[in-house]
């Protein structure tokens, strides 16, 4: 994961009539006053001036001097809101950061103790599989930090929950690999994973492996915080079922994934399928099944064997829906309602999600997406701007916003969401988004490059940007 209204008053001659209408007149102020500066504040972002709103690996920015932060990949917010995990691409590692719970300002431990990589080059403390670092995730009772690498593995950290510090076991105990290799636990359905997630119950740990066209499921011991993959089909979904995995469909290369709050969903941005694709989770378990044929996904064109996403009409004539091309990150609401795809079309697909078997459905036309410039193209989406190719899209804990990563505008897009039907539009000009230059109608900002993720503070205080090629975390804070 972007009106104020006048009105005039009529004088009259008679006091009583005057009186009356001044009271009226007062009462009317006070409640336009209220209802704008409610719809003002509804998720507005501003980023704080200098090296106040963010870190860099260098300083530059301008930031506040970290390091471990090259490549900045992703940013995981800790529960309990004291700490941000960056996946640092380039620096192979995870950095740790501090977060104020009443300022939501950011500041990194020196030394090892603010990084962890695969080298202790950094310098951070020393760590194994944690070549390209893609993702990290952390688990719900903020007992571990979960990464996904180019190491072919998922990497287990233990957190300390007083100090936010991270610890990786020694040897097999730290982490799953493809083949064992780091040296790892031997796992299956982990080539190139680039994205993971835990479960809201924290008894479960997936991961998205493009390399292998699959989603790897992982037992996770909520003691303890060890993993455990079953073995054979069990361990994971894939595309042919090669793997060993169990056999689904539209799962080509998947990029992103999110769980539902109530656990009993798991959903895939797939990009070559177009696709967003449903499993359904046993929540005591915390197997996948995919619902078979069209059931199981929503497609492009409805192919992969997937229900087609509602064409738009131009015209009379049909357009293919632009939400679904090239999917790069999908997000799930709080209330369980609504499921988003950022697509690097431009644009962002809402579907409405059942609460009671996890099935998505999207409304058609302008309800159903909303793209960059899709007026001035003639596109029935709702309209956006400061949009192009998103990369993250994260839903505030509220339900209020959906906020969205633009890689190919260097900002972040705010949406504001309908809290009863999931709706989506952007208010206008500066505050419908930011970016590094101000271009576009958006607020300017610094230290956002490429941003690749985005994630909400759970007090909804605060939102942060995973820059990579400003090698930082840009900082905003939020209006809730």
């Amino acid at each position: 994961m972007r009106g104020r209204k006048d009105r005039e008053g009529l004088a009259v001659a008679s006091n009583t009539l005057a009186h009356r209408g001044i009271v009226a007149l007062s009462f009317a102020a006070v409640l336009l006053l209220f209802a704008g500066t409610a719809l003002a504040a509804t998720g507005g972002l501003t980023q704080p001036s200098g090296a106040g709103g963010c870190v860099s690996d260098t300083g530059l920015g301008p930031c506040a001097d970290g390091h471990g932060l090259a490549g900045a990949n992703v940013v995981a917010v800790s529960p309990d809101g004291e700490n941000v995990y960056v996946a640092s691409y380039n620096n192979n590692g995870v950095a740790r950061l501090n977060r104020n719970t009443t300022t939501g300002a950011l500041t990194q431990p020196s030394g090892p103790a603010g990084c962890i990589s695969q080298i202790g080059a950094g310098p951070c403390a020393d760590g194994h599989a944690l070549s390209g670092v893609q993702s990290v995730a952390v688990s719900p009772d903020g007992g571990n930090v979960y990464a996904a690498t180019y190491s072919n593995a998922v990497v287990r950290l233990n957190r300390n929950t007083t100090t936010g510090a991270l610890t990786q076991p020694a040897g097999a105990a730290g982490c799953i690999s493809q083949t064992g290799v780091g040296p790892c636990a031997d796992g299956h359905g982990l080539k190139s994973p680039v994205s993971v997630m835990v479960s809201s119950d924290g008894k479960s740990v997936y991961v998205a492996s493009p390399g292998g066209d699959d989603v790897a499921r992982f037992n996770r011991n909520t003691t303890t915080g060890a993993l455990s993959q079953p073995a054979g089909t069990a361990g994971c979904v894939s595309e042919t079922g090669a793997g060993p995995c169990a056999d689904g469909h539209a799962l080509s290369s998947p990029v992103d994934l999110t769980g539902s709050p109530d656990g009993k969903s798991v959903y895939v941005a797939s990009t070559p399928s177009n696709a967003a694709v449903r499993l359904d989770r046993n929540t005591t378990t915390g197997a996948l099944t995919e619902p078979s044929g069209t059931d199981g996904c929503i497609s492009q064109t409805g192919a992969g064997g997937c229900v087609m996403a509602p064409q738009l009409s131009q015209f009379g004539s049909p357009i293919l829906n632009p939400g679904f091309t090239s999917p790069s990150s999908v997000a799930s609401s709080a209330d369980g309602k609504s499921v988003y795809v950022a697509s690097d079309s431009g644009g962002v697909a809402r579907l409405n999600r059942n609460t009671t078997t996890g099935a998505v459905t999207q409304p058609a036309n302008a309800a159903g997406c909303i793209l960059q410039d899709a007026a001035s193209n003639g596109i029935p989406c709702a309209d956006a701007h400061g949009l192009r190719n998103p990369a993250s899209a994260a839903v505030s804990p509220d339900g209020k916003n959906v906020y969205v990563t633009s890689a190919g505008s260097d900002g972040v897009a705010r949406l504001n969401r309908n809290t009863t039907t999931g709706a989506l539009t952007q208010p206008a000009g500066t505050g419908g988004c930011t970016n590094e230059t101000g271009s576009n109608d958006c607020a300017d900002g610094h230290a956002l490059r490429d941003p690749t993720s985005v994630a909400v503070s759970a007090d909804g205080k605060s939102v942060y940007l995973a820059s990579f090629l400003s090698d930082a975390v840009a900082r905003f804070n939020r209006t809730p």
